[in-house]
């Protein structure tokens, strides 16, 4: 009636619009029997974030059968897949399967890492969603690790106001501690995380299995974020953590070589749902992290920075966090908030994973460390001085110290320059 209705204005129809349309809106069904299937099921559990809706979180190993029915029944006019070069290269037939319908499923291909979280990628995406016919009833499925669920959420939350969004992270880290967030971001002008909004997924799929083949530096990554939680929260955190770093856990094949680690399939669940635990106890109250959920920016200032410092991509971004927390350690002893014993105890447990990894050659410069973490997305809560700086500090493992809500803690920028320097980085 509508198409009637303008006939009889005089508009016109154009024969090239109608190919047009039946290019973009063709069935792009994979391959379905490419794909290795095990049979496994999962486990569900709704994410609390304050007072907004609960979202469902669904945990299993080796579950592809089951996403892919989830996926289906959400009953898209198209599925819209933002992937990463990574997965793309060891995963690619995956979700081949959501296609075999008849839904046209339209894939989009990143670089990895912090590569992908630039503004050309976000306006890439948004212009690709308009050329594969996307409308509010179509899904996006961030399918990646964390940079890549952090571009995807962002992109899906601006496009028609929210498409429907669903994560299934392919990391440690974007599973336990990125997809029980509802932070979004890209990295501008030479910052971190410096564009985004809130915004919540409809629905989380988490199959464990992908971390069986996780490089050593993305399963590190993964670990680096439940250090983190260790150091916060002590408690059963701290010994999971400690756990996972155990004899018996490391790579018989290897000798247990202590640059070689695996985890088996139960230390994966476990580890999983003590950082999602982690998460929730905390934004159950504090959706935004802008008060208590603060505290999950412990280290972050000094490992955003020597990220960015270093290069994106070069050092792993839990790794990076791991190194932010003994640079915080170290200022928090010579502030007189941390004894050197405790000390000593956090230090030593943070080294569990840094001794794995070393800082590379070369270092930048403590100059360009410093320009970075001097514009951290953080600062202007507390008001900074100019000489000051801002992140979190503890006393021991399980105690934060500050006398602000949002748990941050201001301090002279001279502690930090220190450090570098006794980590071997150099003034130019």
């Amino acid at each position: 009636y509508v198409e009637e209705w303008f006939e009889m204005m005089g508009f016109q129809w154009e024969h090239a619009a109608e190919q047009f349309a039946a290019q973009d809106f063709e069935v792009a069904a994979g391959a379905s029997g490419e794909a290795h299937v095990v049979e496994g099921t999962m486990e569900l559990d709704y994410l609390n974030f304050a007072d907004r809706a609960p979202i469902p979180a669904y945990t299993g190993v080796d579950v592809q059968p089951e996403v892919i029915s989830r996926l289906r029944a959400m009953k898209p006019d198209r599925f819209l897949v933002v992937t990463d070069e990574a997965v793309e290269q060891h995963y690619s037939s995956y979700l081949d399967a959501l296609g075999a319908d008849g839904t046209p499923v339209h894939k989009y291909v990143l670089p990895c890492g912090d590569q992908c979280k630039a503004m050309k990628h976000l306006l890439g995406l948004i212009d690709w969603s308009f050329e594969r016919g996307g409308t509010r009833s179509s899904v996006v499925v961030g399918f990646g690790g964390g940079a890549l669920m952090n571009i995807t959420g962002l992109f899906a939350g601006i496009v028609y106001r929210g498409f429907r969004l669903v994560y299934v992270p392919t990391t440690l880290l974007a599973m336990h501690d990125v997809t029980t967030s509802l932070k979004t971001s890209i990295c501008h002008w030479g910052r971190k995380n410096n564009i985004g909004i809130y915004y919540a997924p409809t629905l989380i799929l988490m199959d464990l299995a992908f971390c069986r083949t996780l490089p050593q530096d993305e399963l590190l990554s993964g670990l680096g974020e439940l250090c983190k939680n260790a150091a916060l929260f002590g408690g059963d955190h701290a010994r999971g953590f400690v756990e996972a770093f155990s004899k018996d856990v490391l790579n018989e094949c290897t000798g247990g070589e202590p640059e070689s680690l695996t985890l088996d399939d139960q230390d994966l669940v476990k580890l999983t749902r003590l950082g999602v635990r982690a998460k929730m106890d905390i934004l159950c109250v504090d959706a935004t992290e802008n008060l208590q959920g603060m505290v999950f920016e412990y280290g972050h200032t000094f490992s955003h920075a020597m990220e960015k410092a270093y290069g994106d991509g070069t050092i792993p971004h839990g790794i990076g966090v791991c190194y932010g927390m003994l640079c915080s350690s170290f200022v928090a002893e010579k502030l007189g908030i941390m004894s050197p014993e405790a000390r000593a105890e956090h230090d030593g447990m943070v080294r569990l994973l840094t001794d794995r990894w070393a800082l590379p050659e070369p270092k930048p410069s403590i100059n360009r460390i410093m320009g970075y973490a001097m514009n951290d997305s953080k600062r202007g809560i507390l008001a900074e001085e100019p000489h000051e700086i801002t992140d979190l500090v503890v006393s021991k493992i399980g105690r934060i110290v500050s006398d602000h809500p949002s748990n941050l803690a201001k301090f002279d920028k001279k502690y930090v320059e220190e450090w570098f320097e006794i980590m071997g980085f150099q003034w130019e």
